[in-house]
């Protein structure tokens, strides 16, 4: 494809079950594309490609060495065409392309200032050393985030290895998200606030449990064409809509998890770029993924203070209560890697907050505590911080939510007696973080993704409310400032296996570690 583009235009069309389309065998999922190319001497090409998601292209019906002005009014025309309200072969949606700019700005105004590394490839002799894994750990980060979204993207977004995100603009993704909340009131309206109990459970499905109601299927016919996603042949038909439809709890939340996952990738756009141009081993290819992701990273061998000091904290008291990790009388979870793993710019801000809410009468102090993620949430975790829900992206998934809109985090409470007066449950939170990772087993969408990844922080606690029961959406602790986190003990808490921390600032945590687990069997 010519570089020299005047004008593109991409389109999408998702219709489950064909109604619009006529193609109710299989439903549609189709993708359209048109662009022009400026050949000089007042003369273009109008270029087309078009299809069904996961098909190889067509491009019947480009137009090659006419006027230009020819080639921009076919664009319009097949545009106009295609997007027209109840045309016979469905509607499609048209994709808003974002701009670098856009989602800087966006992410500023949410307190974030994404990292822009230079566009120019480091010289080779001012190029830093890395240790080999750290430059493994690096690879993981970007590629894990870049394989996750390519492989969930439809073809319409155009993605590729150096542009994960493809040309999907920020207003596009929050169109999306405008849609996924939609779908949470409807859930909202059948099932009440999420719990444990009713996530998976389906709404708006008749009598058969395999038919969606026209309002599920209109929404998520909405939300996929609007952020096309890839749903392959063999998933697709009348037989397979209970399975696709966005219906639950749990759909919704895989949906806002990828979502995600498209704005971490954007914010990395230019690193992506500035690696590719580095070539795909030499050593400024880490230096771009380093400089990019703003943290400082050290690799702790085996044989190190660092590790063994880590090591105690992960092994030290963990949970026989968690059965998918605990087997046999052992641990099925295993510590294979610890690097130092620090956001730049942090240390200050985490220290003043500390000294703020230690100096208040009774606080707990600072205690140590796991986080708990997918690999390729990595990215965007390790850019960003752990960010408040209010400073999230619309539409993105917020990852705790019954005791409080906040920052989550299982403690390590190994030696620490009482919080607030309450017994402790004097045991790892190491083992509750695992559920919150991708490796098969995990509670909240295990898939074997490979090792797990989990993130040791220092968290900083003043004085807290004491929560043995939900208290969903509630925006800051009781007693806010002078409470500034809330306390989920297991001990009164039926639904709780172990105790929860919640802190209500961006500060009150900082990242000290960052492990690498393996499960056994």
């Amino acid at each position: 494809m010519s570089a020299n583009i005047v004008e593109k235009v991409s389109l999408s069309l998702t219709d489950l079950t064909g109604a619009g389309t006529g193609c109710t065998t299989k439903g549609s999922n189709k993708f359209w594309t048109g662009w022009v190319e400026d050949l000089g001497g007042g003369r273009a090409n109008f270029e087309c490609r078009f299809g069904t998601v996961g098909s190889n292209p067509s491009d019947k019906g480009s137009k090659r060495g006419i006027a230009m002005r020819d080639a921009l009014a076919q664009l319009t025309k097949k545009v106009k065409e295609k997007t027209k309200p109840g045309r016979s072969s469905g509607t499609y949606t048209i994709l808003d392309t974002r701009t670098v700019g856009d989602e800087i700005a966006k992410a500023q105004a949410n307190g974030v200032t994404p990292n822009a590394p230079k566009a120019a490839t480091p010289k080779a002799a001012t190029l830093r050393k890395f240790h080999p894994q750290v430059e493994r750990l690096l690879g993981t980060i970007y590629n894990s985030n870049s394989t996750a979204v390519r492989s969930g993207l439809a073809a319409t977004a155009g993605a590729t290895a150096d542009n994960p995100i493809g040309n999907l603009s920020d207003a596009q993704l929050d169109k999306g998200g405008e849609i996924l909340d939609e779908i949470e009131d409807m859930l909202k309206g059948g099932l009440g606030h999420e719990e444990a109990a009713n996530k998976a459970t389906l709404v708006g499905l008749g009598r058969d449990g395999r038919t969606p109601n026209a309002r599920v299927l209109d929404l998520t016919n909405r939300f996929m064409s609007n952020v096309p996603r890839a749903i392959d042949s063999a998933n697709r038909g009348r037989n397979n809509l209970h399975r696709l439809v966005i219906a639950s709890y749990e759909r919704l939340e895989e949906q806002r998890k990828f979502l995600q996952l498209l704005r971490d990738a954007h914010l990395s756009k230019d690193v992506f770029k500035a690696a590719a141009a580095a070539g795909p081993s030499d050593t400024s290819k880490v230096a771009v993924w380093h400089g990019g992701l703003g943290c400082e990273i050290e690799w702790c061998d085996a044989d190190t203070a660092e590790f063994a000091r880590v090591k105690d904290i992960f092994e030290t008291g963990q949970s026989k209560q968690n059965a998918n990790w605990w087997s046999g009388g052992r641990s099925r979870v295993q510590l294979v890697g610890v690097w130092r793993f620090t956001r730049n710019g942090t240390d200050t801000r985490f220290d003043a907050f500390s000294r703020k809410v230690g100096a208040k009468r009774g606080a707990v102090g600072n205690l140590m505590a796991w986080h708990g993620t997918r690999t390729p949430n990595l990215l965007g975790i390790g850019k960003s911080g752990l960010l408040m829900p209010e400073n999230l992206p619309r539409g993105v998934v917020i990852s705790g939510k019954a005791f409080g809109r906040g920052i989550y985090h299982a403690p390590v409470v190994t030696n620490v007696s009482t919080i607030e007066g309450q017994r402790t449950d004097g045991t790892n939170g190491a083992l509750k973080s695992m559920n919150y990772t991708g490796v098969s087993g995990a509670y909240y969408g295990g898939s074997d993704e490979g090792n797990a990844f989990m993130f040791l922080q220092e968290v900083a606690l003043g004085r807290g409310e004491v929560r043995h029961s939900a208290c969903w959406d509630q925006h800051r602790p009781k007693g806010f400032p002078e409470k500034d986190f809330i306390y989920a003990n297991a001990g009164g808490c039926s639904s709780l296996t172990h105790d929860e921390l919640v802190t209500f600032d961006e500060d009150a945590q900082i990242f000290r570690n960052l492990i690498e687990v393996k499960v056994t069997r």
